[in-house]
């Protein structure tokens, strides 16, 4: 076996070893990470998938409540591929929702391989296949990178087409560019930024650097920035196409996008302008990211497409460090670009270094540790399973086969039943921990039969749970217990390292309409 694996190309290695961690963490990691990954995509796609619409994106379904129809702040390109997915794994007959969200986890992880592809490509071209080799090591098996591309980050569904814009450009010296290999480039640029717009910032930092004149271009060059820009820009419309179709016009979930991020960008996390400094670093395993990103920045690198593939990663990375609103995985583009042109900075400065030269055992050493650390980490965090409580809650519905409706009662803080996993898209009902159970139980009751009367009843909490239980036991008739459903040990962690991360547990019960509703009200 050890003959027949070294017999093989270094590409195909790094892809098995890459698609190796990628399927145990599309196996090992059910659930969703963040509210981001699942509500704004699977939860949306798969609610169209069913006629309906969770979220009222559409506005025909804001007309039918009352409503005059705004549109959300989403881009609807990712989603739209997710409801096509989904359409389709429905038609083959694929219909439980977590066999549906496996399969979800298991393409993205596929799919992801693109982004090892590309890196290694990329880096082949820029700088040998020894450096090539290294940086397409450190996309498929950063500690991290597993986990987060089997789930539906659109931060990293937007890498493969990034990368394989480069790529085309990549592959010749610029003075053997063609106009076909230029608008190849111009279509992989404009499916990232129509998956995730930021990426156009990378198409801004390209085009004003392929603009600015270097060695043999005495002259500012029009030509070639000109094509990439209006391929990218058709394409790019092409992706937000579904705006005419849904509001009768282009580009409204645009506008209404950096519309809302223009003013809520406060209302969420801030940081300083330095943050994604250490986030890189720490993304890039250390002391590994402090030679990489020196790497980046070595001035004596002879390499042709240095400058404008690096003003592109500069484009991005300064703009986010700029903006207010700083979450982690929104840097997380600039990663396999790092890979690239750290690797071959950092390769070339060594081969200059007598320190270095005098020391081989030391760099051995770093590579060790690099690649011990980030397979420990992939392994580990690919038996990640977040938001269990939540998740197994609805799945436990789902099982059961006999869901009319549900109530949630929010003990301690408020939570997003994932519907998805419930496999319906029932009109649930909200109490908090203030609520009368009484007059709750009137309402409902008026309400039936034009909105289905819950014949489930989840407490979501913690310290509290135990005293909500009892209230609307007083005064909702046989309730019956179904479960008690325990927040998974990942959930307990986050929650302990920070309080703000709810590790809630779910006590269901079952409601009888009839007795709740048989009394006087």
């Amino acid at each position: 076996m050890s003959e027949g694996w070294s017999r093989m190309a270094p590409l195909t290695r790094l892809l098995l070893v890459g698609a190796a961690l990628r399927l145990l963490a599309a196996w090992g990691s059910p659930g969703y990470l963040m509210h981001d990954d699942h509500f704004l995509v699977v939860e949306a796609a798969a609610s169209w998938t069913d006629g309906a619409d969770y979220n009222l994106w559409l506005p025909w379904n804001q007309i039918e409540r009352g409503l005059e129809p705004q549109p959300h702040p989403a881009n609807f390109f990712y989603v739209g591929t997710q409801f096509v997915t989904l359409t389709a794994l429905k038609a083959a007959g694929l219909t439980a929702p977590k066999h549906l969200a496996f399969a979800l986890r298991l393409l993205h992880g596929l799919y992801s391989l693109l982004i090892i592809v590309f890196t290694y490509r990329i880096a082949a071209a820029l700088s040998g296949r020894n450096i090539a080799w290294w940086a397409g090591g450190l996309v498929a098996i950063w500690g991290w990178m597993p986990l987060l591309s089997v789930h539906q980050l659109v931060e990293l569904v937007c890498i493969p087409p990034l990368l394989f814009s480069a790529w085309q450009l990549v592959r010749t010296p610029r003075s053997e560019w063609t106009v076909k290999q230029i608008v190849l480039a111009g279509i992989g640029l404009g499916l990232a930024t129509g998956i995730r717009y930021q990426c156009g910032l990378f198409g801004v930092g390209w085009g004003l650097a392929l603009l600015w004149p270097s060695g043999e271009h005495k002259k500012i060059q029009l030509k070639q920035p000109s094509i990439l820009a209006i391929s990218s820009l058709v394409v790019f419309s092409l992706t937000q196409i579904s705006d005419v179709f849904v509001w009768g016009e282009p580009f409204v979930q645009l506008r209404a996008y950096f519309g809302y991020n223009t003013t809520h960008a406060m209302n969420y996390p801030q940081g300083p302008w330095h943050q994604y400094m250490w986030t890189v670093l720490g993304l890039a395993t250390p002391p590994v990211g402090i030679a990489l990103v020196w790497g980046m920045f070595v001035r004596r690198v002879k390499f042709e497409h240095w400058r404008w593939l690096l003003w592109g990663t500069l484009a991005f990375f300064v703009f986010h460090s700029a903006y207010s609103n700083k979450q982690e995985r929104f840097i997380l583009p600039v990663m396999p670009f790092l890979a690239v042109l750290g690797s071959a900075g950092w390769a070339a400065w060594m081969e200059r270094s007598a320190w270095w030269k005098e020391r081989p055992k030391a760099m051995r050493g770093l590579v060790g540790w690099t690649v011990g650390f980030n397979l420990v980490c992939a392994i580990g965090l690919s038996f990640v399973y977040a938001k269990k409580s939540r998740v197994e809650a609805m799945d436990l519905l789902y099982q059961r086969g006999d869901l009319r409706n549900f109530a949630i009662v929010q003990v301690d803080g408020g939570t997003l039943p994932p519907r998805f996993y419930a496999g319906q898209w029932v009109p649930y009902y909200t109490f908090d921990h203030e609520s009368d159970p009484a007059g709750e139980r009137n309402t409902l009751c008026k309400l039936a039969p034009e909105r289905p009367f819950p014949n489930y009843l989840l407490f979501y909490g913690n310290a509290h749970l135990g005293e909500a239980v009892q209230a609307f036991k007083a005064e909702w008739p046989n309730l019956r217990f179904v479960a008690n459903v325990a927040p998974g040990r990942f959930d307990r962690l986050l929650a302990w390292l920070n309080p703000i991360n709810r590790a809630e547990r779910v006590v269901i019960y079952s409601v009888e309409e009839d007795a709740c509703c048989g009394q006087d009200l």
